[in-house]
């Protein structure tokens, strides 16, 4: 008589959107896509910086020549940071002992070392790249897809970035995790009360228009590349906001001059805090770019008066100020969202939310992110990787 054999009970990955460390589902998930780390400003040739992305440490420099390089946090001699290293052409010579190692890892130099150790020794890199004036990195395994074509989906999608006449890149820090903020961006009903004073031309000089202060109906459209939706104001305007999984967002929305358009993308630092960076253009006449750029002037001595956005923020949640308080602030777009979103700070527990008619992107948006994320851990990925 033969013995049944009971196959072990497969293993079984929780998945959830929130966790994106090392090892974690979807982690592992926004590992293969292109991620910005950087305004290409913020790092000037010859320069070395740390770097934290989606819960790893890395080291960060900028070659002579403007190349960008990301390499692993440590030194492979003694695990000291290579960011407090000097850079020499586009190689890195570590602080400690003087190792030294080309932007393709290689060991060119160990100081009082043989030859054979020099030859064996690496330190893991990641593709870099300058594009649209942010910094990529690609922390996946195998060979990293085509950088986003910005321009090119903007022709097909939206209203030609390319031929706008403001161009246009930012940064923000929020401390919450990065998917309450993909999340965000379909939600369009929030905006009539989170920005209800970001949007009032009676109290601030530039904003949102306001028509955007308005709730109304929204259509949501499925397609390949993600979940979008739309309102349409009484003139026949749209607000079009899309979420391009699995972490990238494109926006058009009225402005006192024009139509803004945005591509950004919610990058997280850990699980608690993630970056936004946006490439954004206006499209208004040119009255409306000067404007902007006079008002883009102005901006610095205006945050100037004011700590970081997000500690204005934690300030108002702890009830020490308000919203009114921040209103000639620049950035108080970004405050209005931070408050909003930094009360949240980390969806611990789905199952206390109560989801209504206007949450529909944001219910259709949890769908089709876990399946994409079930399909990705299965080994049967539906993803694409290049828009």
């Amino acid at each position: 008589m033969m013995a049944t054999v009971v196959p072990p009970a497969p293993v079984r990955e929780d998945l959830s959107p929130f966790p994106t460390g090392p090892g974690t589902a979807a982690g592992r998930y926004l590992r293969d896509f292109w991620q910005p780390v950087a305004l290409s400003t913020d790092l000037a040739p010859g320069e070395a910086k740390p770097l934290k992305i989606l819960g790893e440490d890395f080291t960060f420099y900028r070659g002579m020549d403007g190349t960008p390089v990301i390499t692993a946090p440590g030194c492979p001699h003694r695990q000291t940071r290579l960011s407090l290293g000097t850079v020499e052409g586009n190689d890195i010579r570590c602080l400690f002992h003087g190792w030294k190692f080309d932007s393709a890892g290689a060991c060119l130099e160990a100081p009082g070392q043989g030859g054979t150790l020099v030859q064996r020794t690496r330190v893991a890199t990641y593709p870099a790249a300058d594009h649209h004036g942010l910094i990529f990195g690609y922390f996946g395994a195998g060979e990293p897809p085509a950088l986003p074509d910005i321009f090119g989906f903007s022709k097909k999608y939206g209203r030609d970035m390319e031929n706008a006449r403001v161009h246009d890149v930012g940064t923000y820090r929020r401390l919450c995790n990065y998917y309450i903020n993909v999340e965000n961006v379909l939600d369009l009903a929030h905006v009539p009360f989170t920005h209800r004073l970001s949007s009032d031309p009676t109290v601030t000089e530039v904003g949102f228009s306001a028509s955007v202060g308005v709730v109304r109906d929204i259509t949501i459209e499925r397609s390949e590349l993600g979940i979008k939706a739309v309102e349409v104001d009484a003139d026949g305007y749209p607000t079009e906001a899309m979420v391009i999984l699995p972490n990238a967002m494109h926006l058009i929305v009225g402005q006192r001059d024009g139509y803004l358009e945005q591509v950004a993308w919610r990058v997280p630092v850990d699980d608690e805090t993630h970056l936004s960076f946006q490439v954004t253009t206006l499209h208004t006449d040119e009255p409306g770019a000067e404007r902007y750029w006079a008002y883009k002037e102005r901006q610095g001595a205006l945050i100037a008066k004011y700590p970081d956005t997000e500690i204005c923020a934690e300030q108002i949640l702890r009830g020490e100020k308000s919203l009114r308080d921040f209103v000639d602030h620049p950035l108080l777009v970004n405050i209005e969202d931070h408050v909003a979103q930094m009360g949240m700070r980390f969806i611990a527990d789905i199952g206390k939310e109560n989801l209504a008619q206007s949450d529909k992107g944001v219910i259709q948006l949890r769908r089709m992110f876990m399946s994409r994320l079930a399909d990705y851990v299965s080994g049967t990925p539906n993803v694409v990787h290049t828009w």
